[in-house]
């Protein structure tokens, strides 16, 4: 085993706190991960009794790239899609705000409950979706469709939806409750942590020292990277299977589940782990 994975505590021994690790991951997404503690919500009974109509409306923003070299997304449910643009001078948000409930008008009546603040913080783009915390019944979900440079660093952390992240340069840290994360085209820093779903990842490049950190509580994780990839490589499963194909592992150290080894001239670290259930698949392309 690698020096760095003994770093990361093994978090599948405490099933029993997953209903607590999700209130926190939800408090902490909401506070943009400034939280000092949890601020759980009481909720009362749905009120309404299905979700069978909708109501949206679309909304774009823009800002003008001078000093930025990063972006924060705070989202919520939806699905998400961000790709950098060599060269662009500016951040493209698009998006639709929709709200699902009993009726049009019901829908209709709690969009505005339902907002996309985005603001401009001299380096940092920061955009947040807001919504009520006790939906009654409802369905609260903004689509994101995001254009920047392809320098930036993303943090972005989402409740649940699909996210797909392309042509991405800078470095990309993301949690995630529920979805498929696909990442292609990645040629900086990632760390990805999904509670349920899987990770579909293509690495362009890694840079000099650099690192890809995956964790999926409960799902698969399917990375390709290149096949003169140099880093440092461990992979762990819990119950699941470990393949890697097409690379070089030099030092290789295999057991029931884990595989570790050492990739070119193990400048880099790649640490890839699936805590409950859950399979690896690294290829060499």
């Amino acid at each position: 085993m690698t020096a760095f994975a003994k770093k990361r505590p093994r978090y599948w021994h405490l099933l029993a706190m997953v209903p607590v690790f999700v209130a926190a991951f939800l408090s902490v997404i909401g506070t943009g991960g400034d939280s000092d503690g949890l601020n759980l919500v009481t909720c009362a009974p749905d009120e309404v009794s299905n979700r069978n109509f909708s109501a949206q409306e679309p909304f774009s923003f823009n800002i003008n790239v001078v000093n930025h070299v990063d972006l924060l997304m705070n989202a919520k449910d939806g699905d998400i899609t961000i790709s950098g643009i060599p060269g662009s001078a500016s951040i493209t948000i698009i998006g639709t705000r929709r709200v699902q409930s009993e009726s049009v008008a019901d829908a209709q009546a709690h969009l505005a409950k339902l907002q996309v603040s985005v603001q401009d913080l001299t380096t940092r783009a920061r955009v947040e979706t807001s919504q009520p915390q006790c939906p009654l019944g409802r369905g609260y979900f903004v689509d994101y469709t995001v254009t920047l440079p392809s320098f930036f660093a993303l943090i972005l952390n989402n409740n649940g939806g699909d996210v797909t992240l392309d042509a991405l340069g800078g470095k990309v840290s993301m949690n995630n409750i529920a979805g498929t994360i696909t990442l292609t085209d990645i040629s900086g820093n990632a760390e990805i942590n999904l509670l349920s779903g899987n990770i579909v990842a293509g690495i362009a490049s890694l840079p000099l020292n650099g690192r890809i950190d995956m964790t999926v509580l409960s799902g698969n994780i399917d990375l390709e990277i290149p096949v003169n990839t140099s880093a440092e490589f461990f992979a762990r499963v819990f119950s699941g299977s470990i393949n890697v194909s097409n690379l070089a592992l030099d030092n290789e150290i295999i057991t029931a589940t884990t595989v570790s080894g050492t990739l070119g001239g193990g400048q880099g670290e790649i640490q890839l782990e699936t805590q409950v259930v859950g399979d690896i698949d690294v290829t060499g392309i």
